[in-house]
């Protein structure tokens, strides 16, 4: 499930206002609850809004709390645009990790500015359970110019191998995908 921490960017990318969509998050929540699946929510521009500018880091942490609270299994921090940092990375996830330590926490990173990777290993040092990359660096969004797509999954999984983190990944395979 997606919903965006600024609200210019919500109500451009969904059409709704926050307050809209988190209600009609926690519907399908509680519609995901009753048949046991487990739901993740991913929360866009946490890190800085191309039109908004930076996303107040409480809002980010509030909106966590509210779907990990009604039983979200986890949380995606997105950096939608590619404006992160690795200092502004860690500090988040950080936060996150130690007020919601039982939940499952991604990073979804773009690499617009060539901080993806570098984003990757700060949030490797929090304890970040996943991160979101696509094949050959793909994606990206169509409300933010100049941004690039994802982080590329066949230089994360190079990368966290050289890191001695075994991720399962035939990183030739992948390659020849």
């Amino acid at each position: 499930l997606v919903m965006s921490c600024s609200e210019t960017h919500n109500l451009t990318n969904l059409r709704m206002t926050r307050g809209q969509s988190t209600a009609a998050l926690l519907e399908v929540m509680r519609l995901a609850e009753a048949s046991r699946v487990p739901v993740n929510v991913s929360l866009s521009c946490s890190f800085g809004c191309p039109m908004e500018g930076e996303v107040r880091v409480a809002s980010v942490l509030d909106h966590a709390a509210t779907f990990i609270d009604a039983g979200a299994r986890g949380v995606t921090l997105c950096d939608t645009t590619g404006m992160a940092y690795p200092r502004q990375v860690a500090a988040l996830c950080r936060q996150l990790r130690t007020r919601f330590a039982q939940s499952m926490l991604t990073l979804h990173v773009h690499n617009t500015r060539g901080m993806g990777l570098a984003n990757v290993l700060a949030a490797l040092e929090t304890g970040v359970d996943r991160f979101d990359a696509s094949l050959g660096g793909l994606g990206g969004c169509p409300y933010a110019p100049g941004a690039t797509g994802n982080v590329c999954t066949e230089d994360l999984a190079h990368m966290l191998e050289l890191q001695g983190l075994h991720t399962g990944v035939d990183l030739g395979a992948l390659l020849d995908c």
